[in-house]
Formats: C-alpha cells, structure tokens, sequence
C-alpha cells in the first residue's frame, strides 16, 4: 500500500517552502566547505564509498546537499500534514489500519519523509505509540518531540500518548513488552539499531550482507514480536524523484512463524527487513540520512583493522587521490581521516595545509 501527498501535486507556495530551504541549506553547507567544517561530509562519502563504490566520488557533495535538504524538509512537514489528502484508513483493502487499536511494532529507516511518519500514524487512528530512540536522541530530542505531540494533538483536536524510550537502558526490552501489554505499539528505526550499552556493543548482534559490505543488527525488536506475538509492520518513506513529494509505503506484516524457533526467527526476520530497506536506500540513497552513522554498525574487525599508530610524513597524493585519506577541521582542531577504517588523527596546522593541497589536487 502506497500514499502520497496532496495527490502528487504541490501547491505553488508548498513548492516555494521547499525551494526556499533547498536554497538555505546549500548556502549554509558552502560556508562551512569554505571553511574546512566538512566533517560530517567526510563520513557520509567514506560511508557511500564502502556501501555504493559505484557512486561517483567527484558526485558525494551533491548528495550531501541533498540528504541535508531532505532532513530540513522533514521538518517543514511536520507541521504540514493536513494537506494529506488520501489518509491511511480511507483504503478499504488495506486491514493494517482496521484494527489500530492493536498493538503493532511500526519498523522503518530513516529515509525521506521518515520522522513525520509518526504523525500521520497517529492521524489514522494509532492512539499509543512508544518511540524507541538512542540515548543521545533520548538526552538531546525526547523532550522536543514530546512537545511537538503536544502541538500536533491540538491542532488537530486528538487524545493521543506518546512516549520515548532509551532502547540502551539496560530494562529496556522489559519496558517495551510492559507498553505493549498496556496497548501500546512500537516505533522504531531499523538503522538506529542501537541496544543496551549503546551502538559499539556488537555482543548480541547478527551480521547481514548489506549493499555492498556487511553490517552487524541488533535483533532485539524482532524477539520482542516473537515473545508478545504482535506483527511488525515495515514501511518505507521516501521524496519522491523530484525530491518534493513525500510517499509512504507499507509492506505486508510479519507475524510469528510457530514453526520456527525464536533464534531463526529473529535472525531471518532481521534480515527480511534490510532487504525491504535496502531496494529503496539502493534507489534514493541521497534521502538516507544514516549515511553520516552507518559505519558504526559495521562488524569490530573493519573497524578495528586500521586502528593503528600512522606516520603522517609517509603520506603521498597518491593516498588522498585514491581515497584512502581526507582531512577536515572542527572549529580551530585539524583532522587527518582514515576513510576505510574511518579512524581519525589530530593533526597539526602545516600538515593539513599540506594534506589539503594533495586533497585538492
């Protein structure tokens, strides 16, 4: 099932808002390239190079720009969801959303039109939701999104809850099941796959073929479906090719397979839903925010197999040209990037001028 926004078509001043943040986003991410601030550049094009080779290096700043703006749109259409004009429930066909009262595990990544989706869950009849977020989300944003409800619910007259969870506590998996016995479904990111003791704890994680490299999933989301028999529903949304028009699109639910064991049942389940993600990360790949983290989701051995002591002075063009190095500046600090093994080396001022010219070369 499959919705779009506003029939596919923009009105002349929804257009104008976009263009408008398009225009601010690139003027904003100029100032910092003239001024070196490029990390965040420089982990989503090591990112792209290990995961899409096929991607054109000479084509990464576009698609920086692109995801930037793809992120300040969501934003925008946070606020703009009563223009929706084919709402969720109205498709007869569709039985997801005649029984929204009960409890579900709502699966996505974060792709396009992704952190409003919550809303327009809510907009068709999801009443409880727990948010399941990492802990600096949960430090840094829990209290935002939670007064963003607020609004939301008032302006469109709803009586809906919804809570944030830290999925790195350590009663996490607990907590969640506890919500889900009160009537409550989940909503989590896929590619946020974060757990307890946070992101670079691959202690309880599966690896999974993914593009073109591998990556290490938590599955815990998948054994919590098993234990409480409740269907997870994946779902993708995405700007359509203009990079305008938010479409969302639901997948079939997975239930509980009795004939499986919950080990292979989380484990294929897992899997099952990186594939789901990966055709539409695959296609709009400059909508995919998680571009700027995925690597910390790659297995400790790639992480850790260059994570040695370096000789700056042995370092060539030849290094930069190939794409094994890059450098960029946090504020005043200098940084030399290992772009494989995505290590990072302070440096001094007279090695990154010389480091810059072999960038630029």
């Amino acid at each position: 099932m499959e919705i779009t926004y506003n029939n596919n078509i923009l009105s002349k001043s929804q257009s104008e808002i976009r263009n408008s943040i398009a225009a601010k986003v690139l003027e904003k991410e100029i100032q910092k390239k003239e001024s070196n601030q490029m990390k965040d550049f420089n982990f989503m094009s090591a990112s792209l190079s290990r995961f899409m080779p096929q991607v054109p290096r000479e084509d990464h700043w576009d698609i920086y720009i692109k995801i930037i703006t793809t992120m300040r749109l969501r934003e925008f259409d946070l606020t703009d969801l009563h223009k929706i004009s084919n709402k969720l429930s109205t498709t007869k066909e569709n039985a997801l959303f005649k029984q929204v009262d009960q409890p579900k595990i709502y699966i996505t990544c974060h792709l396009g039109f992704c952190k409003a989706s919550i809303s327009l869950l809510i907009l068709n009849g999801v009443k409880n939701i727990a948010l399941v977020v990492d802990e600096s989300t949960y430090k840094n944003q829990a209290s935002t999104i939670l007064a963003i409800n607020e609004k939301f619910k008032n302006a469109f007259g709803l009586d809906n809850e919804l809570k944030v969870i830290n999925v790195e506590k350590s009663n996490t998996a607990l907590e969640m099941m506890q919500l889900i016995k009160n009537g409550f479904s989940l909503f989590a990111y896929i590619d946020g796959n974060s757990g307890y003791k946070g992101v670079y704890n691959k202690e309880k994680t599966i690896e999974i073929p993914f593009l073109s490299s591998t990556i290490s999933s938590r599955t815990g989301l998948s054994k919590i479906a098993y234990f409480m028999n409740v269907p997870i529903v994946p779902f993708v949304a995405y700007y359509s090719e203009n990079g305008m028009v938010p479409h969302i699109k639901f997948f079939d639910q997975i239930k509980k397979d009795k004939t499986k064991e919950m080990e292979a049942f989380t484990e294929d389940t897992t899997k099952k839903l990186y594939e789901f993600f990966e055709h539409y990360i695959e296609k709009f790949y400059d909508q995919w925010e998680s571009w700027f983290y995925i690597h910390k989701y790659l297995p400790k051995e790639i992480l850790a197999a260059e994570n040695i002591s370096l000789n700056v002075n042995s370092l060539t063009k030849v290094d930069f040209k190939k794409g094994t190095y890059s450098v960029f500046k946090i504020d005043e600090d200098h940084y030399l990037f290992n772009r494989i093994s995505f290590t990072v080396f302070p440096i001094s001022q007279d090695n990154f001028k010389t480091f810059i010219s072999f960038q630029n070369a």
